[in-house]
């Protein structure tokens, strides 16, 4: 796909009411969004695709957000296909692959969280996921226990969930919550089962210790709240390429 700028981008929106271009979405209901773009115009056309933009499945009502922004250009005749980074508004979506239907249908509660994520390209979407959950539906231990076991993108677990990387994961979510609604109560902030097994967790104990209001000792430096632990792949983490690096490194020793 050619990102280089044609001329000013025009709003998809926009550019699809005035038959600039045509629209097919296809994914799933959980992390995939990927749109072909047609141009039946002789000039090229370069498209912005909004942060916050919602899809609604075609077969099954999954409704997915688009994370980030992005631009495609659109050749002359052409064609460009666009992956977008995504979330299910729902717990319940189905995650079954079919067609979508772009929508003009916004979601208010969760711009803070599309502010933040604009600065910060490499937050591991399932760390994403489960934030939107938290600010739509104010998701509880059990039910993000539910949530992890049925869904269908993640990897399999080496052991029972919550894993090591699935704790450090709600710890990265509660320190973003505190920092985008600080205002607001959430359920699974308050679960004492999730409290210990985070203070337990040696990958993000001095963080949870932050996030949970405990004394981390003399000389201590706090944790920054909007700094994620990156336990497992981002989107485009290089932090989480190298440890991958060096463990499959380790592993052919």
């Amino acid at each position: 796909m050619d990102v280089r700028a044609v001329e000013t981008p025009v709003p998809l929106a926009t550019a699809v009411d005035s038959k600039e271009v045509t629209v097919e979405a296809k994914g799933s209901g959980h992390d995939q969004l990927s749109l072909t773009l047609r141009n039946p115009s002789t000039a090229a056309v370069n498209i912005a695709i909004p942060a916050g933009l919602i899809a609604q499945g075609r077969d099954k009502p999954d409704q997915v957000i688009v994370l980030r922004k992005a631009e495609a250009s659109v050749p002359a005749k052409g064609a460009v296909d666009v992956s977008l980074p995504v979330a299910a508004l729902s717990s319940k979506s189905s995650g079954a692959s079919q067609a979508f239907a772009l929508t003009t249908t916004t979601e208010p509660r969760l711009k803070p969280l599309l502010e933040y994520l604009a600065s910060q390209p490499d937050a591991p979407r399932s760390t994403v996921q489960v934030a939107v959950l938290c600010l739509l539906e104010n998701l509880n231990y059990a039910q993000w226990m539910q949530y992890l076991s049925a869904a269908p993108s993640s990897p399999p677990a080496t052991g029972p969930h919550p894993t090591p990387a699935e704790i450090t994961e709600a710890v990265d979510v509660l320190g973003l919550l505190r920092r985008l609604a600080p205002q607001q109560t959430f359920a699974i902030a308050n679960d004492s089962e999730l409290k210990l097994r985070a203070l337990r967790n040696p990958w993000c104990r001095v963080k949870a210790m932050q996030v949970y209001g405990l004394d981390l000792g003399d000389g201590a430096v706090p944790p920054d709240l909007g700094q994620l632990l990156h336990t497992k792949p981002g989107d485009n983490c290089p932090i989480c390429r190298q440890r991958a690096l060096m463990e499959k490194a380790a592993g052919n020793l």
